[in-house]
């Protein structure tokens, strides 16, 4: 059991309200802070950590100077407590798989407004996430710059054949890999490339967005969803890398133009 900390409230950060109702309180997260929690007897108080963190696992756990008084439970990234008894000012100690967490619980004084829920803000987490992003967008550029202009390597010209229910709203290839465009929430159909022989073949493929990449070119693809069915026919496809700039379009095929629209 760990013993209770003998701390005055002005050593303690009080986060702020996070919006106008000060029971609801937002504060950001500094290992060596410890957060004040005003309380009222009978009142139930939850705290909010970061998605996937959890008290559980070998090196976490919790303790606090006064367990009869208290009633503490957690439940994925959601930490809940309650006070039980009078007196019950204490401290409480959270170790996350992440984090190390200092609360210090204190009975709410008639000036101050009880804490009925309090989340995190983790500078570490946006931190890491901007970080991801640039390396993301480096490695985005870097593939630019190694395949040349892209605007002169992008290839529009697609004609389509069938359920055009199914059909992208923007279709194109880079020379590397073909895109299909989805700016709706509808279902997205299974996209199939079509072999040299005419015959079918699964792809592999990745989302980005909006957007279905799929890791292949092919002189066409074939698009199904239920019974509705699409065929797709690249006109720019060539087998060496290089775009065929004079495909028509013939009799009974759509052309996909530029920005997804269908002449």
């Amino acid at each position: 059991m760990l013993g209770a900390a003998s701390c005055s409230a002005s050593a303690f950060v009080t986060p702020p309200a996070c919006d106008t109702d000060a029971h609801v309180r937002c504060a950001t997260y500094d290992p060596n802070a410890v957060y004040r929690i005003p309380f009222r007897i009978g009142q139930a108080t939850v705290i909010q950590f970061e998605p996937g963190e959890v008290v559980e696992g070998p090196e976490s756990g919790l303790g606090t100077g006064d367990a009869k008084g208290w009633t503490i439970g957690a439940k994925g990234n959601w930490f809940m407590l309650k006070a039980q008894e009078r007196n019950p000012d204490t401290n409480l100690l959270v170790v996350t798989n992440r984090r190390r967490y200092v609360f210090g619980l204190e009975t709410a004084g008639k000036a101050d407004t009880p804490t009925w829920a309090l989340s995190f803000d983790y500078p570490d987490t946006r931190a890491k996430a901007a970080r991801e992003a640039k390396e993301k967008a480096d490695r985005v550029k870097a593939m630019s710059n190694a395949d040349g202009d892209l605007a002169d390597r992008r290839n529009e010209d697609f004609d389509m054949k069938g359920d055009l229910s199914i059909a992208p709203t923007a279709l194109w290839d880079d020379g590397r890999f073909t895109y299909f465009q989805y700016d709706t929430t509808r279902q997205t159909p299974e996209i199939f490339r079509v072999q040299a022989d005419g015959s079918e073949a699964t792809t592999n493929r990745h989302v980005e967005g909006d957007t279905i990449v799929v890791e292949h070119l092919a002189p066409g693809f074939v698009l199904r969803l239920g019974k509705a069915v699409l065929a797709i026919r690249n006109n720019g496809y060539n087998p060496d890398g290089t775009f065929n700039r004079t495909g028509t379009t013939t009799p009974g095929w759509v052309r996909m133009t530029k920005g997804g629209a269908h002449d």
